[in-house]
């Protein structure tokens, strides 16, 4: 056996030719490929790349044109640039198809070996995104199909121009990776239609790809006589494939459940909801902490200091929770404030106050420590069209699906309704908090969001936002007291509980105004009011 100079590697492309980024190399010059399972020793990869070698000096001459394979049309080939590289050999003087370029529109090459049926790429593919994305105005294509493969996506293109627009991922295994990158121009169109291979591995790329969308926008389309649009369109099912086009069903994920397994499996996963803890102790002694899927709703008045209670908590959250992720979308403040507001707990210092004029610098040092140097802990939603309910949905999905995000906090969503009135205001706010409900059920994060309230006490504009939440929390605080102490002081009181039932007040937390912070005199001996 030869000796390998191979270095460990992964995310390279399998020798087998099915995947782009599945293979592995160990240590010791050999390797695996995650998508067909298959393994090599050390000699079986080095006499596999002797053999696919084409020398350099065996070329007598080699150009670049379009033609047709598999089916698909030179047309085709030309619309998405893809070329063949043809050589003539001192052993082929004819010249023959050697290889065919997909480019993608970072600049990034894959490359089919068309003798070999293997692949190698050129350029920052993992970056690379979906092949084809580049080619389709969603103004002009208000549907989108993702499917597996380039070969795929031009024959698919092929088929169905131009009723849709037509992608594909990388490889099963990189779907959520290469969705995730294009994310935001996939989401433009208004249906997107998963006809990913029929095989195992294409249907759990599916699966997971469609939870970074709304389920209103996704269809499947299931091929049932062949695993792919290629072999529809290479055996002259054109008018079939077509057919199942037009017959697409709502994608609906696998979240039936009566085996036992699936059962107990569930018991598991309920013991893991809890997710993070709150900073003060009377309502982390009451709620036993923040769930996975729960709505939890802080009420009151417009003043008392709602938004400094989410502060409390982001940091918190950030400071005991290792695998946290919060979203953050702060209506009412710009995003330096909400960033100068994290520095402030983090430094127990008063970055947010406008009359102390911290530097830049020294914001970013406290910020960075309160995210522990990862700039993938928190996400900041920048700006809101207070009109596009979609938006606000689609953003939070995008947060949670892509992102990683497992809390979300949204300040606030009476600011939805927003320039409506009554019978308007009412339905706009009935219909978005039903619709994130569902949302952090599906996707099994924590939202907790704020809600003013009305002259009775009641969640104001809608009586919907309480009937959703698992959890509400009121909020009082008098802000004309004499006594300033009593000014400072915010009072819980818990109206609804996820868990325990455990009603009625829960202590309280005061402002310290010498370091802009709201603080639990239960745990802060040393504080002083």
């Amino acid at each position: 056996m030869k000796n390998s100079t191979r270095k460990y590697t992964s995310h390279i492309p399998c020798p087998c030719g099915k995947s782009s980024d599945a293979f592995s190399l160990n240590e010791w010059g050999g390797g695996q490929c995650f998508s067909c399972g298959k393994k090599y020793s050390p000699y079986e990869l080095e006499n596999k790349e002797e053999k696919n070698m084409l020398k350099k000096e065996d070329i007598v001459e080699e150009f670049f044109e379009f033609k047709p394979h598999r089916g698909i049309t030179v047309d085709t080939f030309k619309r998405f640039g893809v070329s063949t590289r043809v050589v003539k050999t001192r052993d082929r003087p004819d010249g023959f198809d050697y290889e065919v370029g997909f480019p993608y529109p970072n600049g990034a090459v894959k490359i089919r070996n068309m003798e070999k049926k293997s692949f190698h790429t050129s350029g920052p593919i993992r970056d690379a995104g979906c092949f084809g994305i580049d080619k389709f105005d969603p103004n002009a294509y208000g549907t989108i199909m993702i499917v597996e493969g380039e070969f795929d996506a031009l024959a698919a293109s092929q088929m169905l121009d131009p009723m849709c627009a037509v992608v594909s991922v990388q490889s099963s295994s990189s779907a959520r990776r290469d969705c995730t990158k294009d994310w935001h121009k996939i989401n433009q169109f208004d249906k997107i239609i998963f006809a990913l291979d029929s095989d195992e591995p294409g249907q759990k790329a599916t699966t997971e790809i469609a939870s970074l969308f709304d389920f209103n926008k996704t269809f499947k389309m299931d091929m049932t006589k062949y695993k792919d649009p290629n072999d529809y369109l290479i055996n002259g099912d054109y008018v079939d494939f077509v057919r199942l086009f037009k017959q697409v069903k709502r994608f609906t994920p696998d979240n039936v459940i009566s085996a036992f397994d699936d059962i107990a499996k569930s018991l598991e996963e309920s013991d893991e909801d809890q997710i993070g803890t709150y900073p003060f102790t009377g309502l982390q002694e009451m709620l036993y902490g923040l769930h996975k899927g729960e709505v939890v709703v802080f009420k009151g008045e417009p003043g008392i200091g709602k938004t400094e209670i989410f502060r409390a908590i982001e940091h918190h959250l950030l400071k005991t929770e290792e695998n946290c992720r919060l979203g953050l979308i702060h209506l009412e403040e710009d995003e330096g404030t909400t960033v100068r507001a994290i520095a402030t707990y983090e430094d127990n210092y008063p970055h947010v106050h406008p009359q102390h004029k911290t530097s830049v610098d020294d914001v970013m040092k406290a910020y960075k420590s309160a995210v522990k140097e990862q700039d993938n802990k928190i996400f900041i939603y920048e700006s809101f069209d207070m009109e596009d309910e979609n938006k606000l949905i689609d953003t939070i999905r995008f947060l949670v699906s892509a992102c990683g995000c497992n809390f979300i906090f949204l300040d606030h969503i009476t600011w939805i309704g927003t320039g409506l009135e009554g019978e308007d205001e009412r339905k706009k706010l009935d219909r978005v908090s039903q619709r994130l409900k569902l949302l952090a059920k599906e996707l099994r994060f924590c939202l907790c969001m704020i809600s003013h309230t009305n002259d009775d006490g009641k969640t104001r504009g809608s009586r919907n936002i309480a009937n959703v939440a698992n959890t509400i929390i009121n909020l009082k605080r008098d802000k004309e007291h004499a006594n300033e102490h009593t000014r400072r002081t915010t009072f819980f009181s818990i109206e609804k509980a996820r868990a325990g039932g455990n009603t009625g007040p829960a202590g309280y937390a005061i402002f310290d105004k010498e370091v802009m912070q709201l603080k639990d005199v239960e745990k802060d001996a040393e504080f002083v009011y």
